[in-house]
């Protein structure tokens, strides 16, 4: 088949959220034999660099710098309307022609989107052969900074988070199939139909890559433990989640450890996690090119997120790697774990710390948990069984979508 891919952030290299999920996506249709034609916005200028990679496996890439100060003042501008500030961000003439060319100039059997913001590019006459993956429900993390904000924020952000609503369900009763990561997600869409959400909504999750995340052959150090946190820290429940924990749960750690240390791993660190580094014991590395070394030196791997959507990385990573986790119950909502089995679940300062010390003190617990959440995520989370799934499903949009008066010969052959 001949597809398109259209992405709100260039799918490469595979070292953020999104950007592992549309790799894996974009290389699974590569790797079937189909012909995919790429077209994606990038927010970091270095990563334009990435087109040469790309190029290498697509049969066409474009890759459009999207500033993001020229982007915020679009979605300002959509105040004045109705539609959602989201949309205006990634709204750009350049990639709506893009778009409308590579359309007239290829007859494409389906078109593959990644994100919802980027259906708004789509024609209207190949809606009926679009697959969008929404991921998540993007509107619900709207609604969640709405209640952790100051009054002129939430208001903003209580106004952003009823229209994407209402453009997330005009999505799904579109395109021909929607997806989105977990079972949570999709029940927050409660008011599409019975015929709508089975016909057009459909859950695949989160994998990860099991070869490249390791159980470790060597036991961490439990002399001077090292608590690891790992994420991109510029990202709001990021921010909020490293300084919940170094600020309302680390000191109640260090209180009975002294020795325990904290390690707060991922680029682009905030001024307010920057700040962290002056409590006792607190580490920001920011940047690293590998988190693997540090997932291995990590006695226990926390994930304090108290707004979290969809399926975590930074969990399936941490669980793939043979590692402890210790989670609020945000973090793991999407997943299909269970408390004292595959990791813990803590919700209040007193509980994180108290399953944190008695991880670190208990060899044959944090030893059952590590074993436990590599055979989760091998059970659960292989890629290639759930990329099986999403292939198979825009081969299906794109064969039952012929051209009107002739048959899709492309879709019917598979080529």
């Amino acid at each position: 088949m001949k597809l398109l891919f259209i992405a709100h952030r260039i799918p490469y290299p595979p070292n953020k959220g999104d950007k592992i999920r549309s790799f894996h996506e974009l290389q699974s249709l590569v790797e079937r034999g189909h012909e995919v034609h790429l077209l994606a916005f990038a927010d970091d200028l270095n990563d334009l660099n990435y087109q040469v990679d790309l190029a290498r496996i697509c049969a066409s890439v474009e890759i459009v710098p999207l500033r993001r100060a020229w982007a915020r003042a679009r979605a300002v501008a959509n105040l004045v309307s109705a539609r959602p500030l989201s949309l205006g961000y990634f709204a750009l003439r350049k990639m709506r022609r893009l778009v409308e060319r590579a359309a007239s100039e290829n007859d494409f059997d389906a078109v593959f989107v990644y994100s919802s913001t980027m259906a708004q590019y789509v024609p209207r006459e190949l809606a009926s052969r679009t697959v969008v993956d929404m991921v998540d429900v993007d509107s619900e993390k709207w609604r969640d900074y709405a209640g952790r904000t100051n009054r002129l924020m939430a208001r903003l952000y209580d106004l952003e988070w009823k229209r994407l609503r209402r453009y997330e369900y005009e999505i799904v009763t579109r395109f021909a199939n929607s997806i989105v990561t977990t079972r949570r997600e999709a029940a927050l869409l409660d008011q599409l139909d019975e015929f709508t959400r089975r016909a057009r909504l459909r859950v695949i999750t989160n994998g990860v890559d099991l070869d490249y995340f390791q159980p470790s052959t060597q036991p961490p150090d439990t002399t001077s433990p090292r608590l690891v946190f790992i994420g991109a820290m510029d990202y709001f429940a990021n921010i909020e989640g490293a300084r919940y924990f170094a600020e309302e749960v680390f000191p109640l750690i260090r209180a009975r450890e002294s020795r325990a240390k904290f390690s707060i791993i991922g680029a682009n660190p905030a001024a307010e996690v920057k700040k962290l580094a002056r409590y006792p014991g607190v580490n920001v590395t920011g940047f690293v090119d590998d988190v693997r070394p540090h997932l291995r030196e990590a006695a226990v791997c926390i994930v304090p997120l108290r707004i979290a959507r969809g399926v975590q990385n930074k969990v399936l990573e941490a669980m793939a790697a043979g590692k402890a986790v210790i989670a609020t119950s945000e973090s793991v909502a999407g997943l299909r774990v269970a408390d004292g089995e595959h990791l813990m679940i803590a919700d209040t300062p007193e509980r994180f710390a108290g399953a944190a010390l008695e991880v670190l003190r208990d060899e044959s617990l944090r030893e059952s948990l590590e074993m436990r959440a590599r055979y989760y995520v091998e059970a659960e989370h292989d890629w290639k069984p759930l990329l099986q799934k999403l292939v198979e499903l825009i081969e299906a949009v794109g064969a039952r979508e012929n051209k009107p008066g002739r048959p899709n010969t492309r879709a019917a052959a598979g080529s």
